[in-house]
């Protein structure tokens, strides 16, 4: 096996002569088996070995024990050792991140921050080809693409640090032959006793799943295993052809916007059509998976949506039409107690047209004839004797988003995705017009439904506008 691994060292240039690896160690057997070998081979490959080891502080006096034991390892092999804490609950709650992803995020922070602090560009994990076996499993169960299907890579970007590589030197190892090289060198690695609570998918794709699928088929773990190696070679093709648009003049690139010429987009195969918005919004920051459900309606709004529709694609990122051209953008900011108006809770008023109502901190003006100062104003076209109520939430609330082609989206979905926060949502004001949610302002935005969107001069145009109270 330590043949095994120097081979795919250098067959892949996963590591070059002369510099300073990090080694992620947990004390369990795949880290303890990675870091001796790597202990073994580091005079024939010139390289000096740094280990990191994270206390999640999850486990109480078992992880801390772990830690103690990694210590005693790392000082008995000669090996540099850096120990970080991590409150990975108050991570959790902070982010609205699973205990896992939690977890994940805090290793790969912490094993970054010793890499900048040791000169070091490279880190090293233990993932071998279970492992594999298992992400692709949990992607394919999770609805991902041809980009999922391919798992993990040899050599990858360590999580939200590209200026760092991430490599997997045993990932074309099974977890058998590692038990069988601990047993063979006396390695007395650490137990992880969260590993058997299957409440955890991963944990119970490797516990119950994958076992049940090996009893009809012997060889599944390597079938997943070879099916990643296939999906990451199409997946590399395709994202070759994604960089060849992204750099095209059909693309225009800032901090906070992507815009991309509207008929070169609707050129691309569909394949590349989903993987450009990804790449989008990867550039302007999203870090966490975007579903397929988004990826498609957002596609759906660029190919046939209306001029200002809006399509979300998760974690604060937005694609929106701009007649010839598709915006892909950082999305304004959530409402806070601060410069944006809010309704105390069940408030439902009539409004009359024209009118002035004044409210704590706001005032709303009503008029048939557009302000002249354009800030946070809204024109809907209302039937005539229409009733016209500001009012918060309801229970059952629905909403009718702009460019939707008439698909509607209850309203509680649509302040979920727009990241609002959960203790502001029963404030928003809403226009209400004959009961249907006709307009929604947030940080004085307004969101205009495609019921009462301004579609000719003809129809009576009533416009909107909150002002804040001198």
């Amino acid at each position: 096996m330590l043949e095994h691994v120097r081979q795919i060292i250098q067959k892949f240039q996963l590591i070059t002569a002369g510099q300073k690896l990090i080694v992620g160690v947990s004390g369990g057997t795949d880290s303890l088996v990675l870091l001796h070998i790597l202990k073994q081979l580091a005079p024939r490959l010139d390289i000096t070995l740094h280990a990191a080891t994270l206390d999640h502080q999850l486990r109480g006096e078992e992880s801390a024990g772990d830690v103690r034991y990694v210590e005693q390892i790392c000082r008995e092999w000669g090996v540099v050792l850096t120990i970080g804490q991590a409150d990975v609950k108050r991570l959790a709650r902070e982010h609205q991140l699973g205990i896992e992803a939690a977890a994940r995020l805090a290793r790969y922070d912490f094993m970054a921050d010793v890499a900048h602090m040791q000169g070091a560009s490279t880190v090293a994990v233990a993932h071998h080809a279970d492992d594999q076996a298992e992400t692709v499993l949990l992607h394919l169960l999770r609805g991902a693409g041809v980009h999922g299907l391919a798992g993990m890579g040899l050599r990858s970007s360590v999580p939200n640090h590209v200026d760092l590589s991430l490599i997997r030197p045993m990932l074309r190892v099974s977890r058998a032959e590692i038990e069988a090289y601990c047993e063979q060198h006396q390695l007395a690695a650490r137990y992880d006793s969260s590993n058997a609570d299957t409440s955890l998918l991963r944990n119970a794709i490797r516990l119950e799943v994958l076992p049940f699928l090996t009893g009809y088929s012997p060889h599944v773990k390597p079938a997943l295993a070879r099916l990643a190696e296939i999906a990451a070679v199409e997946d590399d093709y395709v994202q070759q052809h994604v960089l060849l648009f992204t750099k095209s003049a059909a693309v225009t690139v800032s901090r906070q916007q992507i815009s991309v010429d509207r008929d070169a987009f609707r050129g691309l195969h569909a394949a590349l059509q989903r993987r450009v918005l990804l790449w989008m919004a990867a550039q302007l920051g999203q870090t966490q998976d975007t579903s397929a459900n988004l990826v498609l309606d957002a596609i759906e709004m660029a190919m046939h949506g209306r001029q200002g529709a809006i399509g979300l694609l998760g974690g604060g990122i937005r694609l929106r039409v701009e007649y010839n051209l598709l915006l892909v953008e950082v999305e304004e900011r959530a409402a806070t107690e601060h410069h944006t108006p809010l309704l105390p809770a069940e408030f439902d008023e009539p409004i009359n047209i024209p009118s002035s109502n004044i409210l704590v901190g706001w005032t709303l003006y009503v008029t048939l004839d557009q302000p002249q100062n354009a800030a946070s104003v809204c024109g809907i076209a209302v039937p005539n004797g229409s009733q016209i109520v500001l009012r918060t939430r309801q229970d059952g609330d629905i909403f009718y988003p702009l460019g939707m082609e008439g698909h509607s989206q209850k309203l509680s979905r649509w302040m979920v995705n727009r990241k609002i926060q959960q203790t502001l949502r029963d404030q928003i004001p809403l226009l209400v017009v004959d009961d249907v949610v006709a307009a929604i302002c947030v940080n004085g935005a307004w969101t205009v439904s495609e019921t009462f969107a301004i579609r000719n001069t003809l129809e009576r145009i009533i416009y909107f506008q909150f002002l804040e109270n001198s």
